[in-house]
Protein backbone atom coordinates (compact mmCIF):
# COMPACT_ATOMS: atom_id res chain seq x y z
CA UNK A 1 0.00 0.00 0.00
CA UNK A 2 0.81 4.04 -0.78
CA UNK A 3 0.87 5.57 2.96
CA UNK A 4 2.19 9.00 3.38
CA UNK A 5 3.08 9.89 7.14
CA UNK A 6 2.17 13.79 7.61
CA UNK A 7 4.55 14.77 10.81
CA UNK A 8 8.79 13.28 10.86
CA UNK A 9 8.11 13.71 14.80
CA UNK A 10 8.61 10.99 17.51
CA UNK A 11 5.41 9.30 16.98
CA UNK A 12 5.36 9.97 12.83
CA UNK A 13 8.82 8.61 11.97
CA UNK A 14 9.35 5.96 14.07
CA UNK A 15 5.19 4.95 12.70
CA UNK A 16 6.15 5.18 9.25
CA UNK A 17 9.71 3.46 9.35
CA UNK A 18 7.80 0.75 10.81
CA UNK A 19 4.87 0.42 8.36
CA UNK A 20 7.58 0.27 5.26
CA UNK A 21 9.73 -2.53 7.20
CA UNK A 22 5.85 -4.11 6.62
CA UNK A 23 6.22 -3.67 3.45
CA UNK A 24 4.36 -0.59 2.66
CA UNK A 25 5.76 2.48 0.46
CA UNK A 26 6.07 5.25 2.86
CA UNK A 27 6.62 9.19 2.30
CA UNK A 28 6.81 11.18 5.38
CA UNK A 29 5.94 14.91 5.33
CA UNK A 30 7.50 17.77 7.48
CA UNK A 31 7.44 21.15 7.23
CA UNK A 32 10.99 21.59 8.45
CA UNK A 33 12.74 21.58 5.41
CA UNK A 34 16.14 21.03 7.54
CA UNK A 35 14.28 17.94 8.84
CA UNK A 36 13.77 16.50 6.11
CA UNK A 37 17.17 17.11 4.16
CA UNK A 38 18.55 15.53 7.32
CA UNK A 39 16.17 12.31 6.89
CA UNK A 40 17.44 11.75 3.54
CA UNK A 41 20.82 11.90 4.35
CA UNK A 42 20.97 9.38 6.79
CA UNK A 43 20.21 11.63 10.08
CA UNK A 44 18.02 11.06 12.43
CA UNK A 45 16.92 13.97 14.71
CA UNK A 46 16.17 11.97 17.53
CA UNK A 47 17.29 9.36 19.75
CA UNK A 48 15.72 5.93 19.65
CA UNK A 49 17.52 2.73 20.02
CA UNK A 50 17.73 1.01 16.38
CA UNK A 51 15.47 3.51 14.82
CA UNK A 52 18.78 5.09 12.58
CA UNK A 53 19.38 1.87 11.18
CA UNK A 54 16.11 0.51 11.10
CA UNK A 55 15.83 4.14 8.57
CA UNK A 56 18.53 3.66 6.79
CA UNK A 57 17.43 0.12 5.90
CA UNK A 58 14.16 0.91 4.52
CA UNK A 59 15.57 3.73 2.24
CA UNK A 60 17.63 1.40 0.66
CA UNK A 61 15.21 -0.53 -0.59
CA UNK A 62 13.32 1.70 -1.81
CA UNK A 63 9.99 2.04 0.20
CA UNK A 64 10.96 4.71 2.82
CA UNK A 65 11.28 8.66 2.07
CA UNK A 66 10.67 12.07 2.92
CA UNK A 67 9.51 15.47 1.70
CA UNK A 68 7.93 18.49 2.29
CA UNK A 69 5.90 18.06 -0.88
CA UNK A 70 1.98 17.69 1.02
CA UNK A 71 0.31 17.73 -2.18
CA UNK A 72 2.99 14.80 -3.84
CA UNK A 73 2.86 12.81 -0.85
CA UNK A 74 -1.58 12.56 -0.48
CA UNK A 75 -1.85 12.51 -4.56
CA UNK A 76 0.47 9.62 -4.41
CA UNK A 77 -0.99 7.85 -1.93
CA UNK A 78 -4.19 5.81 -0.92
CA UNK A 79 -3.73 6.18 2.69
CA UNK A 80 -2.82 9.09 4.99
CA UNK A 81 -1.48 9.27 8.84
CA UNK A 82 -1.43 12.30 10.67
CA UNK A 83 0.70 12.14 13.42
CA UNK A 84 1.48 15.72 13.66
CA UNK A 85 1.83 17.35 17.65
CA UNK A 86 -1.00 18.44 19.60
CA UNK A 87 0.68 20.40 22.54
CA UNK A 88 -1.51 21.76 25.58
CA UNK A 89 -3.43 24.72 24.54
CA UNK A 90 -2.98 28.00 26.63
CA UNK A 91 -6.81 27.82 27.35
CA UNK A 92 -6.58 24.22 29.01
CA UNK A 93 -7.08 20.78 26.96
CA UNK A 94 -4.63 20.42 23.64
CA UNK A 95 -3.78 22.55 20.54
CA UNK A 96 -5.35 20.92 17.99
CA UNK A 97 -4.53 23.49 15.49
CA UNK A 98 -1.72 21.63 13.62
CA UNK A 99 -4.00 18.58 12.82
CA UNK A 100 -6.57 20.65 11.53
CA UNK A 101 -3.84 22.42 9.57
CA UNK A 102 -2.88 19.27 8.15
CA UNK A 103 -6.22 17.77 7.61
CA UNK A 104 -7.73 20.73 5.58
CA UNK A 105 -4.45 20.06 3.52
CA UNK A 106 -5.02 16.67 2.66
CA UNK A 107 -8.66 17.52 2.05
CA UNK A 108 -7.66 20.02 -0.67
CA UNK A 109 -4.86 18.42 -2.16
CA UNK A 110 -6.73 14.92 -2.09
CA UNK A 111 -7.00 13.25 -6.41
CA UNK A 112 -9.04 10.22 -5.61
CA UNK A 113 -10.65 8.88 -2.55
CA UNK A 114 -8.06 8.83 0.40
CA UNK A 115 -8.48 7.28 3.94
CA UNK A 116 -7.20 9.73 7.28
CA UNK A 117 -5.70 7.99 10.19
CA UNK A 118 -5.48 9.81 12.54
CA UNK A 119 -2.35 8.84 14.91
CA UNK A 120 -1.81 12.17 16.89
CA UNK A 121 -3.46 11.53 20.09
CA UNK A 122 -6.28 13.45 20.50
CA UNK A 123 -8.93 14.34 22.87
CA UNK A 124 -11.90 12.05 22.64
CA UNK A 125 -14.72 13.29 19.73
CA UNK A 126 -12.06 15.08 17.55
CA UNK A 127 -12.48 12.20 14.80
CA UNK A 128 -15.79 13.40 14.71
CA UNK A 129 -14.47 17.42 14.29
CA UNK A 130 -12.17 16.18 11.34
CA UNK A 131 -15.52 13.94 9.49
CA UNK A 132 -17.04 17.16 9.39
CA UNK A 133 -13.88 19.10 8.29
CA UNK A 134 -13.36 17.07 5.21
CA UNK A 135 -17.06 16.21 4.14
CA UNK A 136 -17.31 18.39 1.12
CA UNK A 137 -14.50 17.43 -0.28
CA UNK A 138 -14.16 16.76 -3.87
CA UNK A 139 -13.50 12.99 -3.31
CA UNK A 140 -14.46 10.90 -0.50
CA UNK A 141 -11.96 11.01 2.71
CA UNK A 142 -13.06 8.02 5.48
CA UNK A 143 -11.65 9.10 8.80
CA UNK A 144 -10.22 6.53 11.32
CA UNK A 145 -8.41 6.75 14.59
CA UNK A 146 -5.36 4.35 14.85
CA UNK A 147 -3.85 5.50 18.44
CA UNK A 148 0.06 4.71 19.68
CA UNK A 149 1.05 3.01 22.43
CA UNK A 150 4.96 3.48 21.84
CA UNK A 151 7.40 3.94 24.81
CA UNK A 152 10.27 5.82 24.41
CA UNK A 153 13.46 3.71 24.07
CA UNK A 154 11.26 0.62 22.72
CA UNK A 155 9.27 2.55 20.04
CA UNK A 156 10.37 0.01 17.34
CA UNK A 157 9.51 -3.34 19.41
CA UNK A 158 6.43 -1.67 20.55
CA UNK A 159 5.37 -1.15 17.07
CA UNK A 160 6.43 -4.77 15.46
CA UNK A 161 5.47 -6.78 18.80
CA UNK A 162 2.16 -5.05 20.09
CA UNK A 163 0.80 -5.88 22.99
CA UNK A 164 -2.69 -4.64 21.20
CA UNK A 165 -3.05 -2.65 18.18
CA UNK A 166 -6.43 -0.52 18.83
CA UNK A 167 -8.52 0.32 15.62
CA UNK A 168 -10.93 2.83 15.61
CA UNK A 169 -13.69 3.28 12.77
CA UNK A 170 -17.19 3.78 11.99
CA UNK A 171 -17.30 2.25 8.94
CA UNK A 172 -16.74 -1.34 7.60
CA UNK A 173 -14.76 0.53 4.99
CA UNK A 174 -12.42 2.39 7.32
CA UNK A 175 -11.89 -1.23 9.30
CA UNK A 176 -10.65 -2.70 6.29
CA UNK A 177 -8.22 -0.41 5.72
CA UNK A 178 -6.98 -0.25 8.58
CA UNK A 179 -6.68 -4.25 8.53
CA UNK A 180 -4.93 -4.33 5.20
CA UNK A 181 -2.16 -2.08 6.40
CA UNK A 182 -1.79 -3.82 9.34
CA UNK A 183 -2.23 -7.79 8.06
CA UNK A 184 1.53 -8.82 8.67
CA UNK A 185 0.89 -7.93 11.98
CA UNK A 186 -2.05 -10.13 12.20
CA UNK A 187 -0.72 -12.93 10.72
CA UNK A 188 1.02 -13.01 13.83
CA UNK A 189 -0.78 -13.17 15.95
CA UNK A 190 -0.40 -9.98 17.78
CA UNK A 191 -4.33 -8.72 19.25
CA UNK A 192 -6.74 -6.33 16.88
CA UNK A 193 -9.43 -4.17 18.99
CA UNK A 194 -11.86 -2.45 16.53
CA UNK A 195 -14.12 -0.24 18.26
CA UNK A 196 -15.31 3.39 17.08
CA UNK A 197 -13.38 6.26 16.89
CA UNK A 198 -14.55 7.99 20.10
CA UNK A 199 -13.87 4.77 21.59
CA UNK A 200 -10.30 4.31 20.52
CA UNK A 201 -9.28 7.93 21.16
CA UNK A 202 -10.47 7.56 24.85
CA UNK A 203 -8.47 4.63 25.04
CA UNK A 204 -5.51 6.23 24.15
CA UNK A 205 -6.26 8.75 26.77
CA UNK A 206 -7.26 6.39 29.35
CA UNK A 207 -4.22 4.11 29.31
CA UNK A 208 -1.66 7.30 30.01
CA UNK A 209 -3.92 8.65 32.69
CA UNK A 210 -4.09 4.95 34.33
CA UNK A 211 0.15 4.77 34.03
CA UNK A 212 0.24 8.28 35.28
CA UNK A 213 -2.20 7.69 37.95
CA UNK A 214 0.39 4.27 39.27
CA UNK A 215 2.76 6.48 39.34
CA UNK A 216 1.25 9.26 41.57
CA UNK A 217 -0.33 6.12 43.56
CA UNK A 218 3.00 4.84 44.54
CA UNK A 219 4.67 8.29 45.05
CA UNK A 220 2.01 9.50 47.65
CA UNK A 221 2.68 6.23 49.39
CA UNK A 222 6.36 6.86 49.59
CA UNK A 223 6.13 9.61 51.52
CA UNK A 224 3.94 7.96 54.28
CA UNK A 225 6.40 5.47 54.29
CA UNK A 226 9.41 7.85 54.51
CA UNK A 227 7.22 9.03 57.31
CA UNK A 228 6.28 5.78 59.44
CA UNK A 229 9.59 4.05 58.43
CA UNK A 230 8.55 1.66 56.02
CA UNK A 231 10.23 0.67 52.76
CA UNK A 232 8.27 1.77 49.77
CA UNK A 233 10.07 -1.03 47.58
CA UNK A 234 8.94 -3.83 50.11
CA UNK A 235 5.70 -2.11 50.12
CA UNK A 236 5.52 -2.34 46.10
CA UNK A 237 6.36 -6.14 45.84
CA UNK A 238 3.75 -6.45 48.63
CA UNK A 239 1.14 -5.32 46.63
CA UNK A 240 2.34 -5.93 42.58
CA UNK A 241 2.71 -9.72 43.06
CA UNK A 242 -1.36 -9.68 43.52
CA UNK A 243 -2.90 -10.29 40.22
CA UNK A 244 -5.32 -7.86 40.41
CA UNK A 245 -2.99 -4.98 40.92
CA UNK A 246 0.67 -6.19 39.03
CA UNK A 247 3.93 -4.99 39.63
CA UNK A 248 3.91 -2.09 36.57
CA UNK A 249 4.18 1.07 36.77
CA UNK A 250 4.35 1.05 40.89
CA UNK A 251 8.01 2.12 41.39
CA UNK A 252 8.54 5.38 43.60
CA UNK A 253 10.73 8.06 42.04
CA UNK A 254 11.15 12.01 40.97
CA UNK A 255 7.42 11.76 39.04
CA UNK A 256 6.48 10.95 35.65
CA UNK A 257 7.79 13.00 32.79
CA UNK A 258 7.65 12.49 28.79
CA UNK A 259 5.30 14.16 26.08
CA UNK A 260 2.53 11.69 27.01
CA UNK A 261 1.41 11.47 30.34
CA UNK A 262 1.31 15.42 31.63
CA UNK A 263 -0.24 16.54 28.57
CA UNK A 264 -2.79 13.73 28.19
CA UNK A 265 -3.96 13.87 32.21
CA UNK A 266 -4.29 18.14 31.54
CA UNK A 267 -6.51 17.32 28.72
CA UNK A 268 -8.40 15.05 29.99
CA UNK A 269 -9.44 17.06 32.95
CA UNK A 270 -9.86 19.96 31.09
CA UNK A 271 -12.50 18.14 28.99
CA UNK A 272 -14.12 16.55 31.95
CA UNK A 273 -14.82 19.81 33.45
CA UNK A 274 -15.73 21.11 30.01
CA UNK A 275 -18.88 18.72 30.42
CA UNK A 276 -19.34 19.77 34.22
CA UNK A 277 -17.95 16.06 35.55
CA UNK A 278 -15.31 17.36 38.32
CA UNK A 279 -12.23 15.22 38.13
CA UNK A 280 -11.71 14.18 41.83
CA UNK A 281 -9.47 11.60 41.02
CA UNK A 282 -7.41 12.90 37.61
CA UNK A 283 -7.21 15.93 39.20
CA UNK A 284 -4.81 15.35 41.65
CA UNK A 285 -2.57 12.87 40.25
CA UNK A 286 -0.57 15.66 38.36
CA UNK A 287 -0.41 17.89 41.49
CA UNK A 288 1.28 14.70 43.40
CA UNK A 289 3.40 14.70 40.12
CA UNK A 290 4.65 17.90 40.87
CA UNK A 291 4.92 17.89 45.01
CA UNK A 292 7.33 14.66 44.33
CA UNK A 293 9.61 16.83 42.69
CA UNK A 294 10.04 19.23 44.69
CA UNK A 295 10.00 17.45 47.62
CA UNK A 296 12.72 15.44 46.15
CA UNK A 297 15.17 18.55 45.58
CA UNK A 298 14.22 20.54 49.08
CA UNK A 299 15.72 16.77 50.66
CA UNK A 300 19.00 17.38 48.55
CA UNK A 301 19.62 21.32 49.80
CA UNK A 302 18.46 20.08 53.20
CA UNK A 303 21.73 17.41 53.21
CA UNK A 304 23.96 20.85 51.87
CA UNK A 305 22.52 23.29 54.15
CA UNK A 306 25.75 23.81 55.88
CA UNK A 307 28.04 23.57 53.01
CA UNK A 308 29.39 27.34 51.86
CA UNK A 309 28.52 27.37 48.26
CA UNK A 310 26.85 24.16 48.08
CA UNK A 311 27.78 22.07 44.45
CA UNK A 312 25.50 19.21 43.48
CA UNK A 313 25.54 16.35 40.87
CA UNK A 314 22.87 15.64 39.12
CA UNK A 315 22.95 12.43 36.64
CA UNK A 316 20.52 12.29 34.13
CA UNK A 317 18.41 14.60 32.21
CA UNK A 318 16.32 12.93 29.81
CA UNK A 319 13.11 12.15 31.12
CA UNK A 320 13.38 8.70 31.26
CA UNK A 321 16.60 6.11 29.95
CA UNK A 322 17.46 5.42 26.24
CA UNK A 323 16.12 8.64 25.05
CA UNK A 324 16.89 12.06 24.48
CA UNK A 325 13.62 13.80 25.52
CA UNK A 326 13.59 16.73 27.84
CA UNK A 327 9.80 17.33 27.69
CA UNK A 328 8.33 17.79 30.69
CA UNK A 329 11.46 15.90 32.34
CA UNK A 330 11.50 15.81 36.13
CA UNK A 331 15.30 16.89 36.16
CA UNK A 332 14.13 20.55 35.00
CA UNK A 333 12.02 21.51 37.78
CA UNK A 334 14.26 19.59 40.61
CA UNK A 335 17.03 21.63 39.08
CA UNK A 336 15.69 24.83 39.02
CA UNK A 337 14.65 24.57 42.44
CA UNK A 338 17.98 23.75 43.45
CA UNK A 339 19.84 26.72 41.51
CA UNK A 340 16.57 28.99 42.93
CA UNK A 341 18.22 28.15 46.43
CA UNK A 342 21.69 29.01 45.42
CA UNK A 343 23.44 26.04 45.18
CA UNK A 344 25.66 24.89 42.29
CA UNK A 345 24.55 22.19 39.97
CA UNK A 346 26.76 20.59 37.30
CA UNK A 347 24.92 18.16 35.24
CA UNK A 348 25.60 14.75 33.13
CA UNK A 349 23.03 12.30 31.06
CA UNK A 350 24.53 10.46 28.00
CA UNK A 351 22.07 11.41 25.09
CA UNK A 352 20.09 14.24 26.22
CA UNK A 353 22.54 17.27 27.02
CA UNK A 354 22.40 19.22 24.19
CA UNK A 355 18.52 19.06 24.51
CA UNK A 356 18.80 19.94 28.16
CA UNK A 357 21.20 23.25 27.37
CA UNK A 358 18.10 24.74 24.82
CA UNK A 359 15.61 24.38 28.46
CA UNK A 360 18.60 25.08 31.41
CA UNK A 361 20.64 27.07 29.13
CA UNK A 362 24.10 28.53 31.22
CA UNK A 363 21.93 28.20 34.50
CA UNK A 364 23.93 25.15 35.17
CA UNK A 365 27.49 23.84 35.07
CA UNK A 366 27.67 20.87 31.84
CA UNK A 367 29.78 18.20 32.19
CA UNK A 368 31.48 15.51 29.85
CA UNK A 369 31.37 12.43 31.70
CA UNK A 370 30.11 11.25 35.33
CA UNK A 371 33.55 11.85 37.16
CA UNK A 372 33.50 15.50 35.65
CA UNK A 373 30.27 15.84 36.75
CA UNK A 374 30.81 14.68 40.39
CA UNK A 375 34.05 16.04 41.30
CA UNK A 376 33.93 18.35 44.19
CA UNK A 377 30.41 17.68 44.56
CA UNK A 378 28.73 17.96 48.18
CA UNK A 379 25.94 15.72 46.95
CA UNK A 380 25.08 13.47 43.99
CA UNK A 381 21.15 12.92 42.79
CA UNK A 382 20.66 10.35 40.32
CA UNK A 383 17.39 11.77 38.39
CA UNK A 384 17.87 9.20 35.14
CA UNK A 385 18.38 5.60 35.59
CA UNK A 386 20.85 4.90 32.87
CA UNK A 387 22.42 1.70 33.49
CA UNK A 388 25.76 3.04 33.62
CA UNK A 389 24.89 4.93 36.10
CA UNK A 390 23.76 1.89 38.30
CA UNK A 391 26.66 -0.03 37.99
CA UNK A 392 29.27 2.60 39.63
CA UNK A 393 32.39 1.77 41.65
CA UNK A 394 31.24 4.00 44.25
CA UNK A 395 34.54 3.79 46.56
CA UNK A 396 35.92 6.03 43.22
CA UNK A 397 32.66 8.12 43.46
CA UNK A 398 32.95 8.54 47.24
CA UNK A 399 36.90 9.66 46.46
CA UNK A 400 36.18 12.05 43.95
CA UNK A 401 33.39 14.19 46.37
CA UNK A 402 33.48 16.42 48.57
CA UNK A 403 30.36 15.32 50.13
CA UNK A 404 29.03 12.19 51.25
CA UNK A 405 25.24 12.18 50.62
CA UNK A 406 24.13 10.15 47.12
CA UNK A 407 20.33 10.74 46.20
CA UNK A 408 18.79 8.24 44.26
CA UNK A 409 15.72 9.30 42.81
CA UNK A 410 14.66 6.12 41.06
CA UNK A 411 15.32 3.51 44.02
CA UNK A 412 17.77 1.91 41.67
CA UNK A 413 21.10 1.82 43.19
CA UNK A 414 22.07 -1.08 45.45
CA UNK A 415 22.58 0.24 48.75
CA UNK A 416 24.61 -1.94 50.77
CA UNK A 417 27.64 -0.55 47.88
CA UNK A 418 26.81 3.30 48.40
CA UNK A 419 26.68 2.82 52.11
CA UNK A 420 30.36 0.11 51.88
CA UNK A 421 32.04 3.25 50.16
CA UNK A 422 31.53 5.40 53.05
CA UNK A 423 28.60 7.41 51.32
CA UNK A 424 24.87 8.26 52.92
CA UNK A 425 22.48 6.72 50.85
CA UNK A 426 18.98 8.68 50.33
CA UNK A 427 16.15 7.06 48.55
CA UNK A 428 12.84 7.94 47.34
CA UNK A 429 10.44 6.44 50.16
CA UNK A 430 13.35 3.98 51.68
CA UNK A 431 14.88 4.41 55.10
CA UNK A 432 18.08 6.87 55.37
CA UNK A 433 21.43 4.72 55.48
CA UNK A 434 24.38 5.56 57.02
CA UNK A 435 27.80 4.89 56.14
CA UNK A 436 28.36 1.29 56.42
CA UNK A 437 25.03 0.19 57.93
CA UNK A 438 23.44 -1.90 54.95
CA UNK A 439 20.01 -2.00 54.65
CA UNK A 440 18.11 -4.06 57.23
CA UNK A 441 14.78 -6.44 56.65
CA UNK A 442 14.47 -5.15 52.66
CA UNK A 443 13.29 -7.73 50.05
CA UNK A 444 16.94 -7.52 48.66
CA UNK A 445 15.69 -10.95 45.83
CA UNK A 446 13.44 -8.93 44.75
CA UNK A 447 13.52 -5.18 45.31
CA UNK A 448 16.25 -2.79 44.40
CA UNK A 449 19.00 -1.94 47.24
Amino acid sequence: MNIAVIGCGYVGLVSGTCLASLGHNVIGVDVDKRRVDSLGRGEVPIYEPGLSELITTQAAQGRLKFTTDTAMAVQKSSTIFVAVGTPPSPAGGADLSMLFASVDEIARHANSAKTLVIKSTVPPGTGEEVARRVKDAKHKIEVVNNPEFLREGTAIQDFMQPDRIVFGANTTEGLAVLREIFQPLIDRGFAIFSMSRASAEMSKFAANAMLAMRISFVNELSMLAANIGADIESVRVGIGTDKRIGPGFLKAGVGYGGSCFPKDVAALVYQMQQFGIEPYLLGGVEKVNQRQKLVFARRILQSVKDCPKPQIAIWGLAFKSDTDDMREAPSVDIIRSLVSAGAIVKAYDPQGMANARKILGDAIVWTGGLDECTRDTDAVALVTDWPEFITQDWKHIASLMRGKHIFDGRNCLASGKVTEAGLYYHAVGRPELEPGSGRPGSMGVVAAG
